[in-house]
């Protein structure tokens, strides 16, 4: 067991022993920290739901937006007209430029496959006929008689033979 410590407060002697200063640690700094943080947020988000419920505040808005737009606008006429001044492409410009190059490239890809179908059936007509190989017959042509030398080279099945 601890021994009794002796503590004198403004006059008045104290015992206290150290299992009673274990009881009464320091609160949680990041605990109080959290609490706070998440009271703050709830009023935060109070006091917002109460702002944008209110008539007045959807018009402010809704004109911050109307005027926003409208800087954009003119904005980007100016900066037009600027780059247009100054002999420089604009982004709608270069954009453009762009599609019609991918347009270019993709006649040119076509241009290329249908040379390269042309050169194919030049070099075979160059070649002469392609030799194709048939595969073995391994049944009778009709009309042709039956025999043993036929029987040898076209092999049937006697079910089939009529």
């Amino acid at each position: 067991m601890a021994t009794p410590r002796t503590y004198v407060l403004t006059g008045i002697e104290t015992e206290v022993e150290m299992s009673e200063q274990t009881e009464k640690q320091q609160p949680d700094i990041v605990q109080l920290w959290r609490q706070w943080l998440t009271d703050s947020e709830r009023q935060f988000n109070a006091l917002s739901q109460d702002a944008m419920n209110n008539e007045a505040f959807a018009r402010s808005v809704g004109g911050f937006m109307e005027s926003y737009a409208a800087l954009q606008r003119v904005t980007a006429e100016a900066m037009q007209r600027y780059l247009t001044f100054v002999n420089m492409p604009s982004r709608s410009d270069v954009v453009a430029l762009g599609e019609t190059l991918r347009s270019i490239e993709a006649r040119l890809a076509r241009i290329e496959e249908t040379l390269q179908i042309a050169a194919a059936a030049v070099d075979a007509e160059e070649r002469g006929p392609a030799t194709v190989s048939e595969p073995p017959r391994t049944r009778r042509p009709a009309g042709m008689p039956f025999t043993e030398d036929s029987a040898a080279w076209a092999p049937i099945p006697e079910e089939l033979r009529r």
